[in-house]
């Protein structure tokens, strides 16, 4: 279900990021998805501090309270009823039925938030979640394959296999491997179904236009709206 997705609502509903936190990931998004989305407002969520939540019932929630396209950003787990141990504590998810998207902060620090390194590790988890997060939102599908950027990096839409590499495994070698940078098929999809104009627009080449990437999105197309 595709919106009016040019605005972000970032909802905070815990204490574990800053307002300024926030605005520093807002920012990263924005240029992450430059030219799709275009603008982004930050929103406290008063609700009861709790350990953990069903992730369906806080999109369902978020959803119902601000509308819209939403990034809700929580510090308790999300909780799914998958049967398999290792899918039922999520670090984020999309809703299919609406533009909410949530992210989990519990489990993106394995030791103690004691530093300023240790907080920077931190919040660059959280907005690489973010960031493969808001791209469900935007119609982007995970990679089954570990998909590079032209950088180097793992593509924000890496998943890879939680089961293989365990949570504190999953966070090492798949969320600190994303950079934050899509990768051409992902460009391709943004710029054909979004117009996303990319930030170097001089400079891109028609790689870009790849038959790979003409593939995915015409797959993709079909599932999408």
């Amino acid at each position: 279900m595709l919106g009016n997705t040019s605005v972000l609502h970032i909802v905070r509903a815990g204490s574990d990021i800053t307002y300024s936190s926030l605005k520093v990931i807002g920012n990263r998004i924005l240029d992450a998805f430059h030219g799709t989305i275009k603008e982004f407002k930050l929103t406290r969520h008063k609700a009861p501090v709790v350990d953990s939540i069903d992730a369906y019932f806080l999109t369902k929630i978020l959803h119902e309270e601000y509308g819209g396209h939403v990034l809700g950003i929580t510090d308790a787990d999300l909780k799914t009823d998958d049967a398999d141990t290792f899918y039922n504590s999520i670090f984020g998810g999309k809703n299919p039925q609406n533009d909410v998207a949530v992210v989990s902060t519990k489990k993106l620090c394995t030791d103690q938030i004691d530093s300023v390194k240790a907080y920077d590790l931190f919040l660059e988890r959280t907005l690489k979640v973010s960031l493969h997060e808001v791209g469900h939102n935007l119609g982007l599908t995970d990679h089954a394959a570990y998909q590079t950027a032209q950088d180097g990096s793992l593509c924000p839409m890496s998943r890879g296999e939680y089961n293989k590499f365990g949570y504190i495994g999953y966070l090492r070698a798949i969320i600190d491997g994303r950079g934050t940078d899509f990768c051409d098929e992902c460009l391709y999809f943004l710029r054909k179904m979004h117009g996303r104009k990319h930030r170097f627009a001089k400079m891109v080449k028609d790689g870009l236009e790849s038959a790979a990437g003409k593939k995915r999105f015409l797959r993709t197309a079909r599932n999408v709206c």
